[in-house]
């Protein structure tokens, strides 16, 4: 539900994710929507604002008071920890805003071997890009608890959707794990995802943290079958995780070696019904 008080949204670094958000925001309101973005966009509903979160000179003069937010950009890749959020919240300064929704990733649970974890589960992020990912999470709490802002954190799994689906590995016959060695993974439809987006954005939830999925995990392996079945493919050849660390790249295999199903209950109870594509065939008949 919309709140009342919410003078205008922004989307920050939105990318993938942005676009389906937008596509919903407009569909659902008047208010303004202003997208911050390394380069220039047109769409007559939405103000696209050029900026380059690395770079000092910049200013977020078009935040106002009680603006609500959703954080997608992504932290460098060459630091320990995510200067470029840091940089933003510098900005934001001591403002008082609505809320602060930050896209974090469920990797920074680390590999629990296939066991169920919640939001309280241990955190031990394998992966630099995860460990960085933790970091952000936590200067987003710091930077709420010390201006009495709100947040809400989404941990997200892999995400799936139109132009993100693995077309051009499946036809090129490039191979896959072997489906008894391949560990299960959680996915959630860009749709989806974009829908409890939205309402984080506008709804009296703050303060904060869940996991986000269509709770209904599979192996990737069955997730290429899935697809092959649904556009009458040839399955690629299946392999080892022996042969796989031979030629598969370090950042796929790193997918491959952690496993964790995300308790997804909290996400149900707070945005029932959010989830269209809970059947990962229909999710994808729903991508092409």
């Amino acid at each position: 539900m919309m709140n009342d008080n919410l003078l205008n949204i922004v989307l920050a670094g939105s990318g993938y994710l942005g676009k389906s958000i937008i596509k919903m925001a407009i569909n659902y309101t008047h208010e303004s929507i202003i997208e911050y973005s390394r380069t220039i966009k047109t769409d007559q509903n939405v103000k696209y604002i050029c900026k380059d979160f690395d770079k000092d000179a910049y200013n977020l003069d078009e935040v106002k008071e009680n603006s609500s937010i959703i954080y997608m950009a992504p932290p460098r890749q060459d630091r320990d920890n995510d200067i470029r959020l840091q940089s933003f919240l510098n900005k934001l300064s001591n403002r008082k805003i609505y809320k602060i929704t930050y896209i974090s990733t469920s990797g920074v649970y680390g590999d629990h071997n296939d066991r169920l974890v919640n939001e309280t589960s241990k955190l031990d992020p394998i992966t630099d890009r995860a460990k960085r990912r933790l970091s952000a999470e936590k200067k987003i709490q710091e930077y709420c608890s010390l201006t009495s802002n709100d947040f809400i954190i989404l941990r997200v799994p892999g995400i799936y959707g139109p132009d993100r689906l693995p077309l051009d590995r499946i036809r090129n016959e490039e191979p896959i794990l072997l489906e008894e060695q391949s560990k299960r993974t959680n996915l959630i439809h860009v749709e989806d995802l974009a829908r409890i987006s939205w309402e984080c954005l506008c709804s009296n939830i703050k303060n904060e943290i869940f996991n986000v999925s269509d709770g209904n995990p599979i192996t990737i392996t069955r997730f290429y079958k899935e697809i092959c079945d649904v556009l009458k493919l040839k399955m690629p050849p299946q392999i080892t995780m022996s042969e796989a660390e031979k030629c598969f790249s370090e950042k796929r295999l790193s997918f491959l070696r952690e496993s964790r199903i995300l308790d997804v209950s909290k996400m149900e109870d707070c945005f029932p019904n959010h989830i269209k594509y809970k059947n990962i065939r229909k999710g994808i008949e729903a991508s092409l």
